[in-house]
């Protein structure tokens, strides 16, 4: 639960300085709430950090041993879909906080 001090909101978590610029959905959204929140781009960003570092992770193994090709793909593959989530959850929760456009999320509340 956030409360509002002058231009301060502050919440669980700590204090923001900035107002948002769109309406604030959840002020202190929950690890559940960013999640259930995501979008198809969301998750496109995830495939697509994924795809990407998997033949970088293949082509890095390859310079020095070539034993290490598949155990560094997949290891890079891992990282690349860690760091997709990592950006699909900021932008999620940024859409629910209000500081990312979210016409779609006030829409469904609206209903």
């Amino acid at each position: 639960a956030a409360a509002r001090l002058g231009e301060l909101v502050v919440g669980e978590m700590g204090v923001s300085k900035d107002i948002p610029k769109y309406p604030c959905i959840y002020p202190n959204p929950s690890f559940g709430e960013v999640t259930k929140n995501f979008r198809a781009d969301d998750y496109k960003i995830m495939a697509l950090a994924t795809l990407a570092s998997i033949p970088y992770g293949y082509f890095a193994g390859t310079a020095r041993l070539p034993q290490m090709r598949v155990p560094s793909m997949i290891m890079s593959g891992i990282i690349g879909l860690h760091g997709g989530f990592f950006i699909a959850y900021q932008q999620s929760g940024g859409r629910l906080m209000g500081r990312l456009a979210n016409d779609a999320e006030v829409r469904e509340l609206m209903k």
